[in-house]
């Protein structure tokens, strides 16, 4: 992985990192690494690596060249080159990559498209919600 040299010692610093006491709601992009250890509720897109914390929750999309899952995502990952799962990873949600490195004892429930071909950018899990709730609001209303 392009993040880690082979004794997964981190190449290059994160510019951005959210701290294991954060809690950040909206949309989060870079052109540089992000490392998030709290918890973010929207989007984190960047142009390089994004690396997930053991301790962090991510609820909504993450978009970026590289992307290493070592807590929980909860929403729709697109990856560049390399997507990986660690050992304690979970995502929940569709996964869009080049290569896709699922590690022992990761958990993934969702769908995934791997391959060089060109790819349909995919919506974030939250904006599907509240999409499908639309429908239930105007049947209340009546």
């Amino acid at each position: 992985m392009p993040m880690f040299d082979s004794n997964k010692e981190p190449k290059k610093t994160s510019e951005t990192v959210v701290g294991h006491d954060v809690t950040l709601t909206g949309s989060l992009k870079s052109d540089g690494n992000i490392q998030v250890n709290g918890k973010v509720k929207g989007k984190v897109i960047t142009k390089n690596d994004i690396l997930i914390g053991e301790k962090a929750v991510i609820d909504g999309s993450l978009k970026a060249k590289n992307i290493v899952v070592t807590g929980m995502v909860k929403g729709n990952l697109e990856a560049l080159e390399d997507l990986e799962i660690s050992p304690s990873g979970k995502v929940f949600g569709d996964v869009l990559t080049k290569n896709f490195i699922i590690k022992k004892g990761a958990i993934f429930t969702g769908k995934s498209t791997m391959g060089e071909g060109e790819a349909k950018e995919m919506q974030p899990v939250y904006e599907l919600e509240e999409e499908a709730k639309k429908p239930e609001e105007k049947t209340k209303k009546k």
